[in-house]
């Protein structure tokens, strides 16, 4: 290990020791209790050990789904008929250089309102800023008006998802109600001011240092673009913020060892100053986790170079939880009332009237999900390495019951998270209440249940390619296939279909790699033999309609809803 990182982990060791003891608030010590019985968390250095290649090879994308010889799909060279790649140079980008005069004149004032919204609908999946100090840069842009620094860009990302996020909804979503509407039709009046504060902020992108708050802008801008299904771009700003933070930590582990001062972000906290380094601290490891684990997500679909970031020897398996001054003092319920009325009569979703839940609860609850995530993308990783390392076509050289053993061994695993979970983000001691779920609820589940199907689906492979070889254990590889059949029926999956969140282009990718693995299940006579041939029919109509909804705003899922059509 370098004296660089020793150094670093020797000097945020002794903050981390003495912040915990410091606190001993009711909420500190559950989450501390939620860290220490979720799954041990396999160290980073394993996740980094092997050689990183140029390129990731995206072997659990649904473009080598569609590969399988079962599908027979006609393609040219590498690419299957709707690979995010191909498409790309086709699509019409919105990110481009806005004349003046395209832009909608802004009302300042309201940004208050936008960074509640922010805080309250977007922020809560990915808490990684320090919400007082975002809402005193927002009343800075009201006061003195936007500037040409790194604060005030951080503001206007943050009002650009504010302006574009609308409540959540509990609603199974049908065929009719994907149907009668688009995403591009359902708030485009919200889209287009989020886009304004958008351009406004990407114009302030040139003139952002090295420092924590232009490596959040860069971070905000990839989540807004996940929001707005331009996953190419996406990527391109969470690879921004990953090379900009890299360079960040190895600045500030050379300082610390050096004793030179760091005097960046110097008024995070100005009235308490000598918070200020344990707020910094805390704000690198929610950056470090939150860029790895949007990495891990676009890299599950997408085959790019993966970020420096990746060898970087963090020390810390978990960010440290958040301590109540986070959220102190911070009353939201003036702006919220004001913000929500407009978002919630824009969204199709629901009628319903928005509950204000307390900002505190939300943002523990919001914790309880991050950390939550955080330990299942390692699980996440472990089941690519095990299953994913090749094509589709090596299960069939691989040995059988290893396999399942070690599938049984996920779902154990899975098992354990999912106890470990607290009852405001779980949704699995018992049958759920599908008009009643949250959105953590929702989230975890859809996390579980994802790494579940890429558990199974080499199994539903082997089956529908190797029927003819006699194994001894053909009934244990049936029966996980069959599990796969039936997670991508689960009515779970049709809540918040039309949701606009950072996930809605995973979620359509998701849902065609359900789709092809309910196409397939009917194929071998799968479906017949477990007398769900009907209800699959009915699944597989949702699965269109939900690409349809979205196809407007990306290719990809256009051309994946047509290729779902003809296969049908």
């Amino acid at each position: 290990m370098s004296s660089i990182v020793y150094a670093r982990r020797s000097l945020e060791a002794e903050w981390y020791l003495s912040s915990s003891s410091e606190s001993n608030s009711g909420v500190i010590d559950l989450l501390h209790d939620i860290l220490t019985r979720l799954p041990p968390a396999q160290k980073h250095e394993e996740e980094t050990s092997h050689s990183t290649p140029a390129s990731s090879l995206a072997f659990t994308a649904v473009d080598h789904v569609i590969e399988w010889p079962i599908f027979g799909t006609n393609r040219s060279g590498h690419w299957a008929p709707f690979c995010l790649l191909a498409t790309a140079q086709g699509q019409n980008f919105n990110h481009k250089a806005a004349p003046a005069t395209g832009l909608l004149q802004l009302d300042w004032d309201e940004i208050p309102s936008l960074l509640t919204k922010f805080l309250r609908m977007a922020h809560i999946m990915n808490p990684i800023l320090d919400c007082p100090t975002l809402m005193k840069y927002g009343r800075a842009v009201v006061e003195l008006g936007p500037q040409w620094d790194s604060r005030t860009c951080l503001v206007l990302v943050a009002a650009a998802l504010g302006a574009i996020a609308s409540p959540f909804s509990p609603f199974a979503d049908t065929v009719e109600s994907l149907s009668s509407s688009s995403s591009r039709q359902d708030g485009n009046a919200l889209r287009q001011k989020a886009e304004s504060y958008y351009e406004y902020a990407r114009r302030r992108f040139g003139l952002l240092g090295i420092d924590l708050t232009s490596c959040h802008c860069y971070f905000l801008s990839g989540v807004y673009l996940l929001w707005t299904l331009r996953p190419i771009e996406a990527w391109q700003a969470f690879s921004q913020a990953t090379s900009l933070y890299t360079l960040y930590l190895k600045i500030l582990a050379a300082r610390r060892l050096t004793h030179i001062r760091d005097t960046t972000d110097g008024e995070m906290v100005p009235d308490e100053h000598e918070c200020h380094e344990n707020l910094k601290q805390c704000l690198e490891q929610r950056l470090y986790w939150s860029c790895i684990k949007s990495e891990n997500d676009m890299f599950s679909e997408v085959e790019l170079p993966r970020s420096a970031l990746h060898a970087v020897d963090f020390p810390y398996q978990f960010p440290s939880p958040p301590t109540p001054k986070d959220v102190g003092g911070l009353d939201d319920r003036q702006y919220f009332d004001a913000s929500t009325s407009s978002s919630a009569t824009a969204s199709s979703v629901s009628s319903n009237t928005v509950d204000i839940q307390d900002f505190k609860e939300t943002h523990e609850n919001s914790w309880f999900n991050y950390l939550s995530e955080i330990s299942l993308s390692k699980l996440s990783v472990s089941v690519d390495q095990a299953f994913y390392s090749a094509p589709a076509s090596a299960w069939m050289s691989m040995n059988v019951p290893g396999m399942i053993n070690t599938a049984h061994d996920f779902e154990r695993q899975i098992e354990q998270w999912q106890e470990a979970l607290p009852r405001a983000i779980s949704c699995f001691s018992q049958p759920p209440n599908l008009s009643a779920i949250s959105e953590f609820q929702l989230a975890a589940w859809l996390r579980s249940a994802n790494i579940k199907l890429r558990v199974y689906r080499p199994f539903l492979y082997l089956l529908a390619h190797a029927q003819d070889q006699d194994w001894s254990m053909n009934g244990s590889l049936r029966q996980l296939a069959e599990r796969a059949v039936l997670l991508s029926l689960d009515p779970l999956f049709n809540i918040g279909l039309r949701h606009r969140h950072a996930g809605a282009w995973l979620r359509c990718r998701e849902t065609t790699c359900r789709a092809l693995i309910i196409i397939c299940a009917e194929r071998i006579g799968l479906l017949r033999s477990m007398e769900l041939e009907q209800y699959a029919q009915e699944s597989l109509k949702i699965c269109i309609a939900h690409l349809r909804y979205w196809e407007a705003e990306a290719e990809d899922v256009r051309l994946a809803r047509q290729a779902l059509e003809m296969m049908i």
